[in-house]
């Protein structure tokens, strides 16, 4: 694994002072500053001498502390501190110097499957046809990437209590799983990592209702703190319907020259459209709606929050699709592409069909023109998603029984009075309490893996408390190149 490689190369075990050289830019494919943080490093970015050299003798020249130092640039450092510290060069030549560094450049997401498999590696393949090669028929391979997939696995929940994990520690399984799905797909394959839903239920019974109150720098933590966050200046959101974390992996490996900052939220329960994108952008709670179980208030309710933001209604734009009618005087966009949410609804071959079919979308470019075009005309863009899909087995479908709330979404249903369908589906469901919902209602969602299709047929959908339904990607662009 890439990790274990990087804690080799930096001696993690052994050194306290490190001065580690990334001019190449390293970082933008592997955060190893979350590895020397874990490890009890102080990380200092080497930007300014003056400044440095005054903290070096104030603060670590004497001091005991663990220090990573990181020079982003050829910017000078003086020879007598260098002595002091243990230098590494950090690279994707030095991380794996058999191959062909603007070759393995092109699979950067791919990284710690590459790590993983380079250690099978004993000849060099340093040109580019060879490392093509090693990572189409060794890397890519079924067996490296059921072998890859078994070992995560392993480390996807931690061992013990699991009482103690956090809404942050849970977008990190979030991501790991959907990365193991990613690939189990690719080679067809099956890998089951639902067990992880039984855990994140007991989360969001105890942990879900606090995400109101809880703050984040790099991303909102719940989806009706987005407006909050990203309103500052020119500003475009796109909201993919229905994107996963799984599906953002897919889409991913087409996002060539766009460079992101990739962070997650929490989508709202029920997961469905209408009441969670209309949270995410109206900037309100379930119970503040005025109807959250349709969209016919969906674009008054962002106009609503772009006024309150400080934007003007002519500053502001609701639109759909990959043409949006942005003129000089928009500053405040919320784009809503429904294409994975059309795919999901439409699948019958269930993650491997969602990774054929939307990878075939993100070749398209559609979306890649669209942020393109927007950050051409001088736009912040955040994408996201008003939540996420997951494959279940139709348990027969319930029909005339409760609040319609999504006719495509058959994951949860709202109800007035239990009794109106507890003989059809009591076991089927679990009760939700309700958080961030009209309590004058109650909420049922099905059981991890079942929805109220036909039944045994096989379907993505959402709706439920799912991991893979609830925590949704959030990615910020940062440039493009």
């Amino acid at each position: 694994m890439i990790e274990k490689r990087i804690a080799e190369l930096f001696s993690i075990q052994y050194e306290k002072r490190l001065l580690i050289f990334d001019t190449s830019g390293f970082c933008a494919a592997f955060d190893y500053t979350r590895l020397l943080i874990s490890q009890n490093f102080e990380v200092i970015r080497y930007e300014d001498i003056e400044a440095f050299r005054l903290r070096y003798e104030q603060e670590i020249r004497n001091s005991d502390h663990k220090y990573a130092v990181i020079v982003y640039s050829d910017i000078y450092v003086p020879y007598d501190i260098r002595k002091q510290f243990f230098e590494i060069e950090i690279s994707l030549r030095s991380i794996f110097p058999k191959l062909h560094e603007d070759t393995v450049r092109r699979y950067i997401k791919d990284i710690d499957l590459i790590s993983f498999a380079y250690g099978e590696l004993y000849s060099s393949c340093d040109t580019r046809e060879k490392t093509e090669k090693f990572i189409s028929d060794t890397v890519f391979s079924k067996g490296n990437i059921k072998n890859y997939c078994e070992l995560m696995i392993k480390n996807l929940l931690p061992s013990g209590d699991k009482s103690g994990i956090t809404a942050n520690g849970w977008i990190e399984i979030a991501r790991k799983k959907a990365l193991i799905d990613y690939y189990a797909a690719k080679a067809n394959i099956w890998i089951d990592t639902s067990f992880v839903d039984a855990e994140f239920e007991k989360f969001i019974f105890d942990g879900y209702q606090k995400l109101s109150g809880e703050t984040n720098k790099h991303a909102p933590a719940i989806l009706p703190k987005v407006i909050d966050f990203i309103s500052h200046g020119k500003t475009a959101l796109i909201v993919v319907d229905g994107m996963s974390l799984f599906d953002f992996e897919v889409i991913s490996r087409y996002l060539e020259g766009i460079d992101y900052e990739y962070h997650c939220t929490y989508a709202l329960i029920p997961t469905t459209t209408a009441i969670s994108r209309q949270g995410l952008l109206s900037g309100k709670y379930p119970r503040e709606l005025e109807n959250p179980f349709t969209l016919s208030q969906e674009e008054k309710g962002f106009m609503e929050a772009a006024k309150n933001a400080g934007y003007s209604k002519r500053q502001s734009l609701y639109a759909k699709g990959f043409n949006p009618p942005i003129s000089h005087f928009t500053k405040f966009a919320a784009i809503i592409i429904n294409d994975i949410d059309d795919l999901v609804h439409g699948q019958k071959q269930g993650r491997i069909g969602m990774y054929n079919d939307v990878s075939f979308w993100a070749k398209s470019g559609k979306v890649q023109t669209l942020i393109k075009d927007l950050y051409e005309q001088g736009f912040d863009i955040y994408i996201t998603s008003d939540h996420g899909n997951t494959p279940c087995i139709g348990a027969g479908a319930i029909r005339n029984v409760g609040v319609e709330v999504e006719t495509r979404s058959k994951r949860m249903l709202v109800l007035k009075d239990f009794a109106e369908g507890n003989d059809s589906f009591g076991d089927k469901v679990v009760t939700y309490p309700g958080y961030y919902l009209d309590k004058d209602y109650s909420y049922y969602v099905c059981e991890a893996g079942v929805s109220f299709d036909n039944k045994n047929e096989e379907v993505m959908t959402h709706g439920g408390i799912s991991i893979d339904e609830v925590i949704v990607p959030f990615i910020k662009v940062k440039a493009v190149i």
